[in-house]
């Protein structure tokens, strides 16, 4: 009963807490202030995208920024040129780049593993020439400007629009709710808990009878998935897109948040998002410095903390836990003893 009344206790925090959120921007006078937080939201997308493979099925995929480039370039191309509304955008933006997914996915899965981070690795790449050479479609180097906000949202008298980086936060953050919500139906599934044998084990799984390639296959459409959705936010929330976004170092920079928060760890995705994005700013006129930082960071993590921030926790979390155990268990023996005595 104490077990689920702190589970009932933990869950009512946390709701009040996801609502007391969306009345953060009253808080923020500071417009750049607010386009950072807006920032780290569509990055925390991003990385529970991609942390649905690397921390949950055991691959790893260094061109999950093209797909983020693709889901935002779908956007701006019918948003701009079709005149498309944002609430069409965003789903064909997210359909699109889960069909390229499922393609990739299907022809990179069919490798081991390092050949699939090379597959992934030339993916980005060609998508990037894409992006930068076909300039009738994407504008080439200058990319695609002047993609439309989303439209002012009427229910009755009410009137809701998207005029300041303020407005786009409660939109964010709602699409980040689902990716939570979406990803923990995942792993909590039948399907979750096969992804995650394959993880562990893949020849195990093959063993209990695990369609191991349609699984991963399947999970990498998701994740692909998840980066069309957060591409199609970023580029009606910043208005703009360009190449230079989406270079194989935005690929690299996502893998970075899932490991410095923690592989299969949806806290860790957002805590790795927040970090990277923070730093990304600071130091965004080095970007040389922030790519060797990054790698820096990802050999140490591998090395030192393999579970990143939140495996780091856990264990220091465990360790407090055991001691406390062991402190009693020491009381009760003094006490039994002078008792006996």
């Amino acid at each position: 009963m104490d077990v689920m009344k702190r589970s009932s206790i933990r869950k009512t925090i946390l709701i009040i807490a996801g609502i007391a959120l969306f009345f953060l921007p009253l808080g923020i006078m500071n417009p750049y202030f607010m386009y950072i937080i807006n920032l780290i939201l569509i990055y925390a997308l991003l990385a529970l995208g991609l942390d649905l493979i690397v921390g949950y099925t055991g691959q790893v995929s260094v061109g999950h920024g093209a797909f983020f480039g693709v889901g935002a370039y779908v956007a701006a191309i019918l948003a701009k040129k079709l005149g498309f509304s944002f609430w069409l955008t965003l789903p064909l933006s997210i359909v699109v780049t889960a069909v390229i997914g499922f393609i990739i996915g299907f022809i990179g899965l069919k490798l081991i593993e390092e050949y699939l981070v090379m597959a992934t690795l030339a993916f980005g790449t060609i998508i990037w020439l894409v992006f930068l050479n076909w300039t009738d479609l994407t504008g080439g180097p200058m990319g695609i400007a002047g993609i439309p906000a989303p439209p002012t949202v009427k229910i009755g008298s009410f009137e809701y629009s998207f005029l300041q980086y303020h407005d786009y936060f409660p939109l964010l953050l709602i699409f980040v709710y689902l990716g939570i919500l979406i990803t923990r139906l995942i792993i909590k599934s039948g399907f979750g808990r096969a992804c995650t044998a394959i993880r562990d084990d893949e020849l195990a799984a093959q063993a209990m009878g695990i369609p191991v390639f349609k699984t991963k296959v399947t999970m990498f459409t998701i994740s692909a998935a998840f980066c069309g959705a957060a591409g199609g936010l970023y580029a009606h929330f910043l208005h703009v897109v360009s190449p230079e976004t989406f270079a194989f170092g935005m690929s690299v920079t996502i893998l970075t948040m899932v490991m410095i928060g923690g592989q299969g760890s949806v806290a860790g995705a957002i805590i790795g998002a927040s970090i990277l994005t923070v730093s990304s700013e600071a130091l965004r006129e080095t970007p040389e410095l922030r790519m060797l930082i990054y790698g820096f960071l990802i050999v140490v993590m591998i090395m030192f903390f393999p579970k990143g921030i939140m495996g780091l926790f856990q264990m220091l979390k465990k360790r407090f836990l055991q001691r406390n155990v062991q402190v009693e268990k020491t009381a009760v023996e003094k006490e039994g003893l002078s008792y006996e005595q």
